[in-house]
């Protein structure tokens, strides 16, 4: 029986604390981009070990009580409250009921242990609700996002991993509330992330397919959508701004007692910075979590985005220097004659249920659908579906080893997406219109595979966490090529590739106190060719077949340290370097073609700093910096037939940027609700050529923003925010992307088609409103 004197002591710990740590909201504990409400003082530390005491001690006795009552007779004594989501993937602190003392628990559900890991704050996106993710998210270490050919779609890169694609993101794991959003064949785009609808995005940085499977190559990202409990209404939201954008959206929220719903819709328009660019893309994401009882929890996700754009063409060197608006090129390559343009659209369903099976072991199992439909007009005209089924399963067990506390994970899962697909010939008649068959073909890959992981602590303070990750995909594809314009005799060609890949991984943690956290890793990651890489003739560019492609590989190396130097200061700081094998090379061969090559070995060494200064109540200094050395090791690059194999070695990784620097000062003042922030960039120059004889131009932009919220107490509006956003301050002109390009020299790489142009000076506005 747990002592009336050991209960009186919980709630004067637990009261103590109160006032430091939302127990409801808290999320990544210990970690300096998501903490608000940080520990104060020594004698709050001397509260958090006694009441960990206290807590232990209740757990300990508890254990002992089920052991000796029959399960029928057993209380209810512990009901855990966090969705798996947030406590397995982001870290949370969840929450526990004790019915036999009415109090609530500040126990731990850790996150993994010995991960780089950044997050950002809500107000990133409170306070900037605008146009895309890159607004937020450039503000975390060894993160850049850039350009691509869509309003939202930005690829991703992370330590270098991400950053050769042409299209969308690869190479590293997507999630959103705790659902995958990464196809079976690697492919994520962020057109579905509607930044309004999002309360924070977590990234850990690294190889990380121990724990992430097929294409963690780079680590992975987790979206996190305002839950209901965060909305506790009806909200409302308009913006506007330069280049005809216009944003409405509509937010729908409650918690009740074993239900929590939110549901967002939006409608985003723009005429475009770069003509013949303009948009319209629709977007809904439902939420539902219900608690089934006292044991089980069931969350149920749909989201769907319609997305209808113009894509304008890249530019070579010339045309960007004379117009870096226009709309790209002359003659056939003009993407208005073309009528370039994505009609696509995704929708995911899924469901995660979460079994408590006792007060250690959690079952959680999750089964999605996921589907993409794209119909996109470039110099070839595609029309693709891809069905995908995902399943998977978890076991956490919290237990000990002898004296020393251990966290087991295992799991399971199996997933399984076809492709069935067309490419035509593009008329050029400025309508888009259909020519001659290409090619079409059928395919399908299957991953399964399994995982687990440890962590001990095998000395206070000290934990040593060890994982293992296998996994075998099975791809099959069937083509039937009729010839680069089309119309020719059918060239029907086949292949069954089976992929067999073993992920291991190993970190160390040292946490002396609280406000420090020291930690080395050794991870690996991997990620099989997907329909994309051998569905294109290797040297012509144009749709083929590349079936000798070999899956990618990488071991990453890091020692970080993550330091409250100060009650105000908080710093991050990471070296990491990663040895790539067979990586996957996707280079433009010409104009509007694309294909991947195996570049045999590679290095990316690097640094990555986060800082986080909060010198009085209200302003905060932040920044991140990310440098990095990419070079390869060993690669014989054969852009044609007639040029041979070309000797990489040494060289520059192309599209990798070497310095990245974005600093922020925001001020907040509480009693008014009016707040301000100024945001500058850095991105240094870096090669778009294999052979480093051409590059992207270095650049500097700078933003500004003016908000303010007021309380409204009436029974039709609760609150208002409004903002005020001025983009690129100076007007520069700069060149937001570029891609991976041939030419031997910077003439010959300078007449290829490669820049998409940055924004200039753009003014935006907006407005929510809580109702009800």
């Amino acid at each position: 029986m747990v002592s009336f004197r050991r209960v009186r002591h919980l709630i004067v710990a637990v009261a103590a604390l109160g006032g430091a740590v939302d127990l409801d909201h808290v999320a990544l504990a210990q970690e300096p981009a998501a903490v608000e409400t940080v520990q104060q003082g020594s004698r709050e530390q001397q509260l958090r070990e006694q009441l960990k005491g206290i807590l232990q001690e209740l757990e300990d006795l508890k254990q002992g009580r089920e052991s000796t009552v029959p399960p029928a007779e057993q209380p209810k004594t512990v009901t855990e409250k966090v969705s798996p989501e947030q406590a397995q993937v982001t870290g949370a602190m969840p929450e526990y009921e004790l019915s036999d003392t009415s109090i609530v628990s500040t126990r731990f559900q850790k996150r993994p242990e010995g991960l780089s890991l950044s997050s950002t704050l809500p107000s990133e996106t409170d306070s900037q609700p605008t146009r895309t993710m890159k607004e937020s998210m450039e503000s975390l270490p060894g993160v850049v996002l850039r350009q691509a050919n869509g309003p939202r779609d930005f690829s991703i890169m992370i330590r270098g991993q991400g950053a050769k694609t042409t299209f969308a993101a690869r190479d590293i794991k997507f999630y959103e509330d705790g659902f995958v959003q990464t196809q079976s064949d690697g492919l994520s785009r962020l057109d579905i992330h509607d930044p309004w609808f999002m309360r924070s995005t977590e990234v850990i940085r690294g190889a990380s397919s121990s724990l992430y499977d097929n294409y963690a190559l780079g680590g992975m990202v987790h979206f996190r959508t305002r839950r209901g409990s965060d909305i506790n209404g009806v909200e409302m939201f308009g913006s506007g701004g330069s280049f005809g954008y216009h944003k409405e959206a509509l937010a729908v929220g409650q918690q009740y007692e074993n239900l929590d719903v939110s549901l967002f819709a939006s409608n985003v328009g723009e005429d475009g910075f770069i003509r013949h660019s303009n948009y319209s893309t629709q977007t809904i994401n439902l939420n539902l979590r219900f608690k089934i009882d006292d044991k089980q929890n069931f969350y149920f996700k749909a989201i769907t985005n319609w997305l209808d754009t113009f894509v304008p063409t890249r530019l070579t060197q010339a045309q960007f220097t004379f117009d870096h608006r226009q709309a790209g090129g002359i003659g056939a390559t003009n993407a208005e004659v073309l009528a370039q343009r994505r009609l696509d659209r995704r929708t995911i369903v899924g469901g995660i249920y979460e079994r408590q099976i006792n007060a250690n072991t959690v079952l959680t199992l999750e089964a999605d659908y996921d589907v993409k439909d794209i119909n996109q007009t470039f110099t070839q005209i595609s029309d693709n579906i891809n069905p995908n089924f995902k399943h998977y399963a978890h076991l956490r067990h919290d237990g000990h080893l002898f004296d020393m506390p251990l966290q087991s994970n295992v799991g399971f899962f199996l997933n399984n997406m076809e492709q069935e697909a067309q490419t035509f010939q593009n008329l050029a008649d400025g309508k888009g219109t259909r020519g001659n068959l290409i090619q079409n073909s059928r395919g399908t890959i299957r991953n399964v595979g399994g995982r687990f992981r440890e962590e001990l602590e095998i000395v206070p303070k000290v934990t040593l966490a060890a994982g293992l990750g296998f996994e075998q995909s099975m791809l099959s594809v069937q083509a039937i090529n009729y010839g680069p314009a089309g119309g020719g005799p059918p060239s029907p060609s086949s292949a069954d590739r089976t992929f067999t890949n073993w992920a291991p991984e190993m970190s160390l943690t040292w946490k002396p106190t609280e406000a420090y956290r020291h930690w080395v890793r050794a991870s690996t990651g991997y990620g099989i060719p997907g329909f994309a890489n051998v569905l294109r003739d290797p040297v012509t560019g144009l749709p083929g077949t590349n079936f000798n492609l070999k899956p990618q590989k990488n071991a990453n190396f890091e020692i970080g340290t993550e330091s409250k130097l100060h009650e105000t200061l908080t710093v991050q700081l990471v070296g990491f370097w990663t040895f790539f094998k067979d990586e996957l090379i996707t280079q433009t061969i010409t104009p509007g073609n694309t294909a991947t090559v195996n570049a045999d070995s590679s290095q990316y060494r690097g640094i990555e700093l986060f800082y986080d200064w909060r010198p009085m109540t209200g302003l905060r200094f932040s920044g991140a910096y990310t440098h990095i050395n990419a070079k390869y090791i060993n690669f014989s690059d054969q852009l044609n037939a007639a040029a041979g194999p070309l000797a990489r070695d040494g060289k520059h990784v192309a599209n990798v940027p070497t310095d990245v620097f974005n600093s922020k000062v925001s001020y907040d003042h509480g009693p008014t609700g009016w707040g301000a922030w100024v945001e500058g960039s850095y991105h240094n120059s870096y090669f778009l050529n294999n052979s480093n004889t051409f590059g992207i131009p270095s650049y500097v932009i700078a933003n500004v923003n003016i908000h303010k919220n007021f309380e409204l107490n009436n029974s039709w509006f609760r609150f208002a925010k409004i903002f005020i956003e001025v983009d690129n301050i100076a007007d520069k002109k700069y060149a937001a992307s570029g891609q991976v390009i041939g030419g031997e020299t910077a003439g010959a790489a300078a007449g290829q088609s490669v820049f998409f142009a940055g924004y200039g000076r753009a003014f935006y506005g907006g407005v929510t409103v809580g109702l009800f």
